[in-house]
């Protein structure tokens, strides 16, 4: 069963939004979104109907005795815990995940360890990992894109550079003038990086400070040229190897059925 048919069972059990986003980790938002898309609906309970007041009151028990074995983490699961969990799954540092959780730094990574060696610890660990891993949804065509990004990512999606004119000054910081009276100028190199929420983070490698300035280094661009070009079978050496390795198949198939005669 998908998520969201798991969460209608637990939405119909009366289990809260907010409760319901944190067990399938989810936001609220989505759960709504759920609610609405799906059309859930709550078994209204009435009381006008005399016949029905046992039959409800019934209902009622079950639900609630449903209510406590449905929970929305793993019994025994603390605060600390559960968010222990959701920062591990995003690096896998139990140290770091700890820390982050709010544990204190000189016992991180006892407790990442001890964590990770807690039965239902582990099993909300996997839970949000197949929930990821459901979440990511990753094609042979999101990775042949990326590669393609890569390899023709260009420095100007990534700065700005060019020459201005700007006026010449004076040790005291005075423009100097021209005999006609106009400002002098200069011509003047300049390159500016653009800001983080407009380039594609993924493209670069590493940023560094350096004593000459800033210091933007891509991702291998040589390396994405080659693997896209083994993937198209641009090299001629790749085809006749792909055509050879089917002969040789042929061969052993052919091999394998006088075998059996």
């Amino acid at each position: 069963m998908t998520n969201y048919e798991l969460a209608e069972k637990d939405y119909m059990l009366g289990m809260k939004y907010k409760d319901i986003a944190v067990k399938y980790g989810v936001t609220i938002s989505t759960v709504k979104s759920w609610k609405t898309r799906y059309k859930w609906n709550r078994i209204e309970k009435t009381h006008t109907n005399p016949k029905k007041s046992t039959q409800d009151k019934k209902v009622r028990i079950q639900e609630k005795s449903m209510q406590v074995v449905v929970k929305p983490e793993p019994d025994g699961l603390t605060e600390k815990q559960r968010l222990f969990c959701l920062f591990y799954i995003k690096n896998f540092n139990a140290t770091q995940a700890a820390i982050k959780a709010g544990y204190s730094k000189e016992s991180a990574s006892v407790i990442g360890w001890e964590n990770l060696t807690k039965p239902y610890v582990r099993a909300e660990v996997e839970r949000l990992k197949t929930i990821k891993k459901q979440s990511i949804m990753l094609t042979e065509d999101d990775i042949v894109e990326r590669y393609m990004r890569i390899a023709f990512a260009d420095m100007t999606d990534f700065t700005e550079f060019g020459t201005e004119e700007v006026p010449e000054v004076d040790s005291a910081g005075c423009a100097l003038l021209n005999p006609d009276g106009t400002v002098k100028t200069r011509k003047y190199n300049y390159m500016n990086f653009k800001d983080s929420n407009q380039v594609d983070g993924g493209l670069i490698c590493e940023v560094s400070q350096g004593r000459s300035g800033m210091k933007v280094k891509l991702e291998d661009r040589q390396k994405a040229l080659q693997w896209l070009s083994d993937y198209f079978c641009m090299n001629p050496m790749n085809k006749h190897k792909r055509t050879y390795d089917n002969a040789v198949l042929a061969i052993r198939e052919k091999e394998l059925k006088l075998k059996e005669w």
